[in-house]
């Protein structure tokens, strides 16, 4: 390590300074997350090749997932389509052989030459009757081979990577660091002794040893269990911190006597379901107890969120305050603003909408009519959150989607006073996972679905079937039902697939759905654009939308009856059912149709079947966390949330359970963390939560 300043040689030393990094390897690791020697230190491996668990090939099974050992005795590089290349690395063990294979890695073949001796370690799948390896996690054993060297470890972590970087060097890297043993040690232990003795986990330092290079698997699991917990206890105990911060504000108090809410209730085309009843119930005690309401409402897909929060704002304007209803897409502001304004202005009730789109002289009105107090409940997007908008007296502000915004983006809300904030879920979370992410929320479910809904019928269709699929549509659209075919992006608003998307709307107007009245939905679009297409759709001017996933959330159309998904595997769980949820919010029977593209692994045909077999949101939450994570699940990081890299809420929930127990005695024990020996707990959150500690108001 080079000499510098303090900083340089601590902890939040940038990795540029450390020997062999520099400033491009310094870029490579930044891609990662890592941008010092503390990120570096809790880099923890996502697998371990352990040489003392192979598994002769002769006994290796589809499915199976294996370590083996054996020598390269061919390779094979063929390149079946333009810009992919398949390489075929055959293995021999003595007892059997296998195939490992890599797509779009050819320099492999450099690295395993014939007659190298290979450490492989992956999913055992059979293919054209032969046992094959795809895309397994790879050591060279052989000295001799490029790169290679006989390992005196007996498990080998495996990292993350990204472009740029190798799993040799980055081990080396980690390696050094964790032998400059005062770097590791500065680290601090941040948990009670008597805690670390009643789990049987090692000490912060030791522990970080173990996780990176054990020695067996016995020190491995209880390092890996140690911070597992010790992820899950900081996330408990930042929102522990904050609910206890909320808990001691005065909120507004918002009675719910005014003949208003009776009358908005009492003209609904339909009556509340029990479990909406109850949760309004819940909300309304808080708008009304004079503490200030923190409180997330979750519920399946169409399962009534809207109406509460709804009913909620009434109250709020009834008694006097302002309200606002922000969600992450202008497409469904102005859908929320269309549906409800007529309702709301027959209660006498003042609304608006501001989002991005909106033009700068209605902009300047709306924003004078907030301050003055002119508006009672206004629609919106981030748009309501930024600089320059303030309310006279806002009272309730209701967040759908919660997991587009984060804790910062929440309490930006806390400049226009103490408001009661109620945050929705549309996507359905198991408890354990919800007691995760929203320690500092009240949680209400609504846990119910509206009757006389006939479940949406689902399935897994082959591509090869398309024709039939789209004869089926237009039949469906014949008889004057409407119908979505999706299209799916990498990333909303991808200039490429647009351009790819729109190729194949035109396509489809030309050919398979040609007469027939149709629109193209997408992130791109201009907002009044959007909303045009929405509305003919909703109205019936044109029966088919061709859309990506800017209509996974909000959109209702209850004439809608059918939607075909292309790519389905491109799709978590989750969002499938947020997709699937735009059909079926009527009487009538509704489908929903997966295209399944050739080729498609039995993994993603396997996810697929268990998604045609479920409808409840809540047990495929359960699924998709198994199968992807809870980062996966919600798709992107959500700002101002430590993510989890270890822990797993669904499987660790018993880990979960007790790190919110611990942190919740702890704050009440001491809610500044002024003991001594808190103090490296107080560092670390001071170093890497600096922002959610000033919003739970410890310095």
């Amino acid at each position: 390590m080079s000499d510098g300043d303090g900083k340089r040689q601590g902890l939040e030393m940038p990795c540029q300074y450390l020997k062999g990094v520099g400033p491009r390897r310094a870029a490579d690791l930044a891609r990662l997350g890592v941008h010092t020697v503390e990120d570096l230190l809790l880099h923890f491996p996502r697998d371990y090749l352990d040489l003392g668990e192979r598994v002769p090939l002769a006994s290796l099974r589809p499915g199976q997932r294996a370590t083996v050992r054996g020598r390269v005795m061919a390779s094979d590089e063929r390149r079946p389509r333009r810009a992919m290349s398949v390489l075929s690395v055959l293995l021999d063990d003595g007892s059997g052989r296998l195939t490992l294979v890599f797509f779009n890695q050819p320099y492999h073949r450099k690295q395993l030459p014939n007659g190298s001796e290979v450490l492989a370690s992956g999913e055992v799948a059979a293919f054209r009757g032969r046992l094959q390896m795809a895309q397994p996690e790879l050591e060279v054993l052989d000295e001799a081979a490029p790169g290679g060297r006989l390992l005196a470890r007996p498990i080998l972590p495996v990292y993350p990577l990204t472009r740029g970087l190798s799993q040799r060097w980055l081990r080396r890297l980690v390696g050094e660091v964790l032998e400059r043993g005062g770097l590791a040690a500065s680290l601090g232990e941040i948990l009670p002794a008597e805690w670390l003795r009643a789990g049987g986990w090692p000490e912060r330092a030791e522990a970080l040893r173990r996780i990176h290079f054990p020695a067996d698997r016995a020190v491995l699991g209880a390092a890996r269990e140690r911070f597992k917990f010790e992820e899950l206890f900081i996330l408990q105990l930042l929102g522990a911190l904050r609910r206890r911060r909320l808990k001691s504000e005065k909120g507004p108090v918002l009675e719910a006597g005014d003949p208003r809410l009776a009358r908005f209730l009492a003209d609904l085309p339909f009556r509340l379901t029990p479990a909406q009843e109850r949760a309004l119930a819940a909300i309304g005690a808080d708008l009304a107890g004079g503490g200030r309401m923190n409180r997330l409402l979750q519920g399946d897909v169409g399962s009534g969120k809207t109406v509460v929060a709804l009913a909620a704002l009434v109250q709020t304007a009834a008694a006097g305050w302002q309200g606002a209803f922000m969600v992450p897409l202008e497409i469904l502001a102005q859908q929320h603003h269309a549906g409800w304004r007529g309702p709301l202005e027959a209660l006498g009730l003042r609304t608006g909408l501001l989002t991005g789109g909106t033009p700068a002289r209605e902009r300047r009105r709306l924003l004078a009519d907030l301050a003055a107090g002119e508006i009672d409940l206004v629609f919106g997007t981030q748009a309501l959150i930024q600089e320059g908008v303030d309310f006279a007296r806002l009272g309730l502000a209701v967040v759908d989607e919660q997991h587009r915004f984060g804790v910062l983006q929440r309490a930006s809300l806390q400049k226009q006073g103490a408001p009661h904030v109620l945050v929705m879920s549309a996507t359905p979370i198991p408890r354990s996972l919800a007691m995760t992410l929203y320690g500092d929320l009240d949680l209400t479910v609504i846990d119910e679905l509206p009757p006389g809904r006939p479940p949406v019928v689902t399935r897994v269709v082959e591509e090869t079937k398309r024709d039939r699929v789209y004869a089926f549509v237009r039949e469906r659209l014949a008889a004057g039902e409407r119908a979505f075919l999706l299209f799916p992006l990498v990333e909303e608003g991808d200039r490429a697939e647009i351009r790819a998307a729109t190729e194949e709307y035109e396509r489809l107007r030309a050919e398979d759905f040609a007469g027939l009245p149709c629109d193209l939905l997408h992130g791109r679009l201009r907002p009044a654009a959007k909303a045009e297409a929405l509305e003919r759709f909703r109205g019936g001017a044109t029966r088919l939308l061709v859309a990506t996933t800017v209509v996974e959330v909000g959109i209702d159309v209850p004439e809608a009856t059918l939607m075909v998904i292309h790519n389905p595997e491109r799709y978590g769980l989750s969002q499938l059912h947020q997709l699937r949820g735009r059909v079926g919010r009527g009487a009538a029977k509704s489908y929903c149709l997966l295209l399944a593209p050739p080729g498609m692994a039995d993994s993603a045909r396997e996810r697929l079947a268990v998604f045609a077999r479920i409808r409840d949101g809540f047990r495929l939450a359960e699924e998709d966390l198994k199968l992807r994570g809870p980062g996966e699940v919600f798709g992107s990081r959500q700002h101002g949330r430590p993510e989890l890299s270890l822990a797993h809420p669904l499987h660790d929930a018993t880990l979960v359970a007790l790190a919110r127990r611990r942190a919740r005695d702890l704050v009440r024990r001491d809610p500044e963390l002024i003991a001594q020996d808190l103090r490296p707990l107080r560092d670390l959150l001071r170093r890497a939560h600096r922002e959610r500690m000033v919003l739970a108001g410890v310095g």
